[in-house]
């Protein structure tokens, strides 16, 4: 992984006006992953939508940290459906144009 795909955890709790213990909540709930190099924390760029997904939910909706794995858990289940349901149209299409 490059460093260019790492954002300094501490940025990220500057722009989002948000407190590192936060981030370490979310990290100790296994919602985000947080890497230490150099006794620095860092962030993967792509983690960036997901926190301000959990960001709305746990200060805008007053979500608690279990109610936010509840619910990122329930979105990874309708993703990994969705996935299934488009895999399986494919397979009939092809039984279909038999």
């Amino acid at each position: 992984m490059e460093n260019k795909e790492l954002l300094l955890a501490e940025d990220c709790c500057a722009n989002y006006n948000v407190e590192y213990n936060f981030l370490e909540m979310l990290q100790q709930h296994d919602l985000i992953e947080i890497k230490s190099i150099s006794k620095q924390q860092f962030l993967h760029v792509d983690a960036l939508k997901k926190l301000e997904r959990m960001l709305r939910l746990y200060y805008d909706l007053n979500i608690n940290i279990e109610g936010i794995e509840a619910i990122n858990n329930l979105l990874l289940r309708i993703k990994n459906q969705q996935q299934e349901i488009v895999y399986l149209k494919n397979k009939l299409k092809i039984y279909e144009s038999k």
